[in-house]
Order: C-alpha cells, then structure tokens, then sequence
C-alpha cells in the first residue's frame, strides 16, 4: 500500500513555480502579516463536497472562473502531470482540497487547485491523452472517450472537497486566509490573492500595462509574469500616483494595494484609465533614460553584478516621475549622471533609506522615507 500514497502527492506546484522572478524579495513577505487580531466569527468559509460531473458543469456554464492568467498559469503542466492526476481518480486515491472565493452569485474564483481543476476539465474534454502512468500503464495513449465505461463512471463520480471562501467575509481576513493556503506546495503571494480576491476590469488593466512596450524596456524585460510580480509593481505605482503618498497610513501595504484594485474596479471609466496609462508610461520612459538598463535597481555589487527590480524603488522612482513635466524630464535626463551618483549614495550613506526598500517596506515610516528622499534627488536635480 505505501507504494501506491506515492501516487496521491499530486499537487500544483511544478519545477516551473520558482520565485526567481528578478525581483529582489522583501523580507516582510516571509513574515506574518497580523498586525491587528480579527474576530474569527467573521471568517465565512463553508465546505461542499461535488463530483467531478457537478465541476465539469459549472466550469461549462462559466460558473467557476478559472482565471487562465492566474498564479500558475492554466496549462503549464506536461501530459505526463496531467496523467497522474487522473490516474489517481481512477485509483479512487484522494487528491488534495480546493479553495475557491464566491461572490454574490456563487461564481467562484479558483484560489488554489487551479491546475487540477483545468487538467480534469480538459481530460474529459478530450485535450489530452494519458500517458506515463504508474499503476494503469495499459490505459497509456487512450483519451477520456477510450475509456471503458466504468472507469469514465469512476471519474465523473470522484468526490471533491472544495473549501468556499464567503463574499462577507471581510477583505483583510479573506487576504489572510489566502495567505495561509498551502495545500499545492508553494504559497500564495501577495498579488495573486488580490487577483482573486478583486475580478473586474483591474486585472486586465494590470496586465495591459505590464505587457506595454515601455514597461517592458524600462525593466529590460527581466520580470518573470509567473507569479504577477510584473502586475504588482504597476498596482504599485497606481496606489501611489491615485493616492499620494504623502497622505500613506495603512497598517499594511497589502491591505491598501487591494483597496486600491478594487477603486479601480468601481470607480474609474475609460478616460480615467487612459490618463493614469499616459502617466505611466511617460515615468516608464523617463527611467529607461535616465538609469538604462539599471532603472528601479540597486547599484550594481562590487563585482559589477546587476541586481533584480527592487519594487520599493520602482514604486518611489516612477511615482516621482510621473510628477515631472517634459521640460523636467528632459532636465533630469541631461544632468542623469548626477541623478546616478546622488542615488548611489544615497544608498551607501542612508541606513534608513536602504532599510526603507529593503524591510518592512509597507509600514508608514518607511513608505514615506523612500518617497521623500527620491523626491528630495530629483528636486535637487531640475532647480
């Protein structure tokens, strides 16, 4: 029987899910994010139990968003992960739990589970065949339609465990909640839980401007979309720029940044959008000028190495940047030696400045450190 539980650790982690997306990691990611206890009753979670036809249904009448562009993106795994994962159904071997968030329609959004929600959908859609199997190798090369009958039967009858995260549950917990999800191997981050948790015209507003040519310049490129830390830094420069960073006082950055997705979601229309795109790609360019190829990084290391985009100085940078006019812009882009050599030793000199995009990078103190100093370069620069 042990070796037949080697077959039950089918999750959605892959050796593809890494973090290294060339952005430098904030220590306070790793770190517990309670900084105000909540009242546990209003934690709304149910769960249900459905088959696998009752899951093939509601995903055909849209009725659970599978969100493709999602954490790990749909698809990624190969046939030969695909397989095991139906391969365990047919052993009746259970499979992990799902989480999903539902609004006031009971549309759910898939949470975690979203590589096994796909692969069952389109194995029975007929996407793929089976291949590698450990215990089932006679069933190598056959498709859902090939099956025999009791064994579709075994499939569409397979029990699921689906944990239901309640729309009134109240956005801070939910954000916690989701924080503590592991079941696939690899948890959530910051970003793809506010993509979760706030569906509307915010997330393909994100991806618009982490697709545009000029973002994609003035990062060279070098942003891994796996895990939308690219989405995190244009959120980033949106809650700054809607919301200036003067006025910053929320006890957690992530609390404000998904406050800030769904004002997106609410309350700006197409022209406000259309000004907030102009705004940000004139910052994108402007940086690209200015820094090259080094734009939203520390200095390079002694020995010459280039480090990762650093999302606290991407946020203060192209803040501060698209406060400029182009007469401004064009005085800061002559005179961008001075601007390097100011910032470089603002980096060496300044204890505070460097432990402002370093740690903690989401408490008031810090946030307004940054942006006040990045401001006080750039001030210094176009007098």
């Amino acid at each position: 029987m042990a070796a037949v539980e080697t077959a039950t650790v089918v999750s959605d982690q892959t050796e593809t899910d890494v973090n290294d997306t060339d952005v430098e990691v904030e220590l306070e990611d790793f770190q517990e994010r309670i900084t105000d206890p909540f009242d546990p009753e209003r934690i709304k979670i149910r769960t249900v139990n459905i088959v696998v036809d009752q899951l093939v249904s509601r995903i055909s009448h849209h009725e659970i968003d599978l969100a493709p562009d999602f954490q790990r993106l749909r698809g990624i795994w190969r046939d030969s992960q695909k397989s095991r994962l139906i391969e365990s159904l047919l052993l009746r071997i259970p499979i992990p739990l799902f989480y999903v968030s539902a609004n006031e329609s009971d549309i759910w959004s898939v949470v975690d589970g979203i590589q096994r929600m796909s692969t069952i959908y389109d194995f029975i859609n007929g996407e793929f065949t089976l291949n590698g199997l450990e215990y089932l190798s006679q069933l190598d090369g056959k498709g859902h339609d090939e099956l025999p009958r009791a064994m579709q039967r075994r499939i569409s009858e397979t029990q699921l465990v689906i944990n239901v995260i309640e729309p009134g549950t109240p956005a801070e917990v939910m954000f916690n909640v989701f924080h503590r999800i592991n079941t696939g191997g690899m948890t959530l981050n910051g970003q793809e839980i506010r993509h979760a948790m706030y569906p509307g015209g915010a997330r393909e507003y994100l991806m618009k401007l982490a697709d545009s040519d000029e973002f994609q310049e003035a990062t060279d490129g070098s942003i891994n979309q796996m895990r939308m830390a690219d989405r995190e830094c244009v959120l980033r420069f949106l809650a700054f720029h809607i919301r200036p960073w003067e006025s910053y006082s929320a006890k957690s950055l992530d609390s404000y940044l998904g406050s800030v997705m769904e004002e997106l979601n609410l309350r700006f229309d197409q022209d406000a959008f259309d000004e907030l795109e102009d705004d940000f790609k004139r910052a994108m360019v402007a940086a690209s000028k200015i820094f090259g190829k080094d734009a939203f990084r520390k200095p390079r290391a002694k020995n010459g190495r280039r480090r990762p985009i650093n999302r606290a100085l991407f946020e203060a940078w192209s803040v501060e940047l698209a406060r400029c006019s182009a007469q401004d812009i064009s005085t800061l882009v002559r005179g961008r030696r001075a601007v390097q050599l100011r910032f470089r030793r603002l980096m060496k000199d300044d204890g505070d400045f460097e432990r402002s995009v370093s740690y903690s990078t989401g408490s008031q103190q810090r946030v307004l450190k940054r942006f006040q100093s990045i401001k006080e370069i750039v001030a210094d620069a176009i007098l």
